[in-house]
């Protein structure tokens, strides 16, 4: 291994909740140096499904291996130090509601100003300076507006609701991370940092591979079910229209067509079905019904149960998904690995991580990043500026 490809540079992360976190957690897994800033009141999702002790899961997956800096912005001195460490930043990733940043003096245009090498993302909901954009825009807010939530329950004949993944803040993380790494190769050629506005809005919609049907004004054919009952009372997923899976049953393992001449095409569709259902369903066992579907090349999958049994499949335990992490009371936790496996290149967290509480590196990160003194930081501290637990 050649180390870790982001090694050396610093971001200064003033996002919160998922979109912008999850990026600054996967900067971290690649090896650059984030410092979160963090409110006195904390990250709201320190505290979301929290156990009984330590932080919660979900602030623990998206912020461990960040060092931690609590700062007010609103003290006498905070927005100093802020220019002070974004001039030392490569980076700094925000995703507050336009104008926010710009309200402490620590937007775009006051931290480009101590340093133009800087590259600076901004998550908004509806963009920096769309005709929306002081609205709240967490990711169901987005599912709802782009149609995603509208477009599922009428495919799948049930209530609308939204889905139970954090897409629009997720996607937009990832988008970041694209956008970031773009700028730093932009950087390279130009010598010059820019600001990069990423809108969720534009985000689900650049993602979507349905949104060529809303485009063309052509309503896509709602999908037939595809989970099936299989032996020892277990459910699976087979990929493939009913048609297909029936040409492949029928040419390839023997059904025979259960439908008497003559009948009309909602009988032959009924009957063929529910000749499949028992053919399926029939099979000695799980691991023969799965036998048969390879030796048919059907790709299928079973319907697990959401809940810790799903991380102790073989493929999740060969890939190195979860790993043993420790929390900020010092329990022995689990929490998602970053994806990335490089040929040359290291990625990822190991069993030394652990979330910090806020403020943990007030001292250690302004001594490594500015140079201050033990009294420098203390007179911050006093000045109500600098928060620790």
């Amino acid at each position: 291994m050649s180390g870790f490809p982001l090694a050396g540079l610093k971001v200064l992360d003033f996002s919160r909740v998922v979109a912008g976190p999850y990026a600054t957690r996967m900067l971290s897994d690649l090896g650059a140096e984030v410092l979160k800033v963090e409110p006195p009141e904390g990250d709201v999702t320190r505290k979301l499904a929290k156990r009984e002790s330590g932080v919660s899961g979900n602030y623990l997956q998206l912020n461990i291996g960040k060092q931690n800096i609590c700062i007010d912005l609103k003290a006498e001195g905070a927005k100093e130090l802020i220019h002070g460490l974004a001039a030392k930043a490569d980076i700094v990733v925000e995703n507050f509601r336009p104008g926010i940043m710009d309200r402490f003096g620590i937007g775009w245009k006051d931290l480009s100003a101590v340093n133009p090498r800087l590259v600076m993302l901004s998550i908004s909901g509806y963009g920096q300076n769309g005709p929306e954009r002081g609205r709240a825009a967490y990711a169901p807010v987005l599912h709802a507006e782009t149609g995603l939530i509208a477009r599922q329950a009428e495919m799948s004949g049930g209530h609308p609701t939204d889905i139970q993944f954090a897409m629009a803040d997720s996607y937009s993380s990832l988008h970041g991370i694209i956008a970031i790494l773009s700028a730093l190769r932009m950087l390279d050629q130009t010598g010059e940092g820019q600001h990069i506005d990423l809108a969720m809005l534009n985000v689900l919609h650049s993602a979507d591979d349905y949104a060529h049907f809303a485009l063309d004004n052509i309503w896509p054919k709602a999908p037939e079910t595809l989970v099936w009952e299989a032996p020892e009372k277990r459910q699976i997923l087979i990929t493939g229209d009913m048609k297909w899976l029936w040409i492949m049953f029928s040419t390839k393992d023997g059904l025979a067509d259960p439908t008497p001449e003559g009948a009309d095409i909602p009988t032959k569709v009924r009957l063929r079905r529910e000749a499949m259902e028992t053919h399926i369903s029939g099979h000695a066992s799980f691991d023969a019904l799965t036998a048969t579907l390879d030796r048919l090349n059907l790709a299928w999958g079973e319907v697990h149960a959401f809940g810790p049994e799903v991380y102790e499949q073989t493929s999740v335990k060969a890939l190195g998904t979860i790993v043993d992490v420790t929390d900020d009371d010092g329990n022995a936790r689990r929490t998602v690995q970053s994806p990335y496996r490089f040929s040359k290149s290291a990625s990822g967290i190991d069993s030394n991580a652990r979330t910090a509480k806020r403020g943990e590196h007030n001292v250690s990160a302004l001594q490594n990043w500015l140079g201050m003194t033990e009294d420098e930081i203390a007179a911050l501290a006093k000045s109500g500026a600098l928060i620790s637990e």
